[in-house]
């Protein structure tokens, strides 16, 4: 249970330090955020293989929840993005994917590192949170879907949220990097 708070804490204080220490803008952190859930994704896919082959479960619950997840990604991601344009005056997206892939810390390239680094800590919690307890017999394979797709709801309503305060309100993009990181952070409590 400790470790799980931890994490937590991990997740939360890496894109503040970005923000206070690193000069990382709103968008840098998104980026941090969408490989994060999409290294989710695939991990998804693995426990839902280990689950079917386990307990020879249809496919159909698989098929379903990964439709609705990539089409609820596919949103969070739209909508991140018109939050970006409006916040970020005179954003260029290309170039702020190029200045994330490129980002340098003590000399080395961050990016190159960053993505196999979130997959292998990702893989890490499956195999220490499914496979070594062996949640893959205990747990039905709409269950795991139907939490994953429940956090990407709640991500869709905190983009929506962020796109209509955007048109509204003119916030400076701290206001919304500390929203994401506190409403992550608190889901993460109350449902992981």
């Amino acid at each position: 249970m400790k470790t799980k708070y931890i994490q937590i804490l991990g997740d939360a204080l890496i894109p503040l330090c970005g923000l206070f220490f690193w000069g990382w803008g709103l968008y840098f952190i998104l980026l941090f955020y969408f490989i994060d859930m999409f290294a989710g994704e695939i991990v998804l896919h693995l426990k839902s293989n280990k689950i079917i082959k386990t307990q020879k479960q249809k496919v159909y619950s698989w098929i379903k929840g990964s439709l609705l997840s990539f089409f609820c990604s596919l949103i969070v991601v739209l909508v991140s993005h018109f939050v970006v344009f409006i916040v970020v005056e005179g954003i260029n997206i290309k170039e702020q994917v190029f200045l994330f892939w490129n980002y340098e810390e003590l000399g080395i390239k961050q990016g190159p590192l960053l993505i196999p680094l979130v997959l292998i800590t990702t893989l890490m919690q499956y195999k220490t949170e499914f496979i070594d307890p062996k949640m893959y017999k205990k747990v039905q394979i709409n269950q795991v879907w139907r939490r994953h797709n429940r956090s990407l709801f709640a991500l869709i309503g905190l983009a929506g949220f962020s796109l209509a305060i955007a048109q509204f309100f003119v916030l400076p993009e701290y206001v919304y990097v500390f929203g994401l990181v506190l409403s992550t952070t608190v889901y993460k409590i109350r449902f992981n």
